[in-house]
């Protein structure tokens, strides 16, 4: 059986976000979810610096671009801000599930926008995705009422 290439990089990606969305938790216990937010993302600059240096500080310029990446930083960093100020509302399990359907949105927008092709199977996991986010909230509402 050969491995695909991407495999080993997209599984560390996928451990190595599981753990980002983790930490935030232990994080917002000791600290407001802003401040926490304002301390990963000035970490996040450094090291986008450093790599840079790696490169030489060389930096390609498209206008178009540069304006969709502004865009995805500015999203990332709202989203960011508030899945931070959500955990310190609820717990990380409901959270995690819920934030996790973000590749269904995006999938969804490579169908409709980019004329992406959808298999069965992913029309199949984004259905399933959102049944789970159905029974999150509704075991969250169980919870409350008890």
């Amino acid at each position: 059986m050969s491995v695909a290439p991407w495999l080993f990089s997209s599984l560390l990606a996928v451990l190595l976000w599981g753990v980002s969305m983790f930490l935030p938790k232990l994080a917002i216990r000791r600290l407001p979810a802003l401040h926490m937010t304002i301390y990963s993302y000035s970490i996040f600059m450094l090291g986008a610096v450093v790599l840079q240096g790696f490169y030489g500080f060389h930096i390609d310029f498209d206008s178009k671009g540069v304006l969709l990446a502004v865009l995805v930083g500015v999203l990332g960093a709202v989203a960011q801000i508030i899945y931070n100020t959500s955990l310190s509302k609820s717990t990380l399990a409901y959270n995690v599930v819920i934030t996790s359907l973000y590749p269904a949105v995006a999938t969804l927008l490579a169908f409709v926008i980019l004329g992406e092709t959808l298999t069965s199977r992913q029309v199949a996991g984004i259905i399933l995705g959102i049944c789970s986010l159905i029974l999150m909230v509704k075991a969250s509402d169980q919870k409350t009422e008890s």
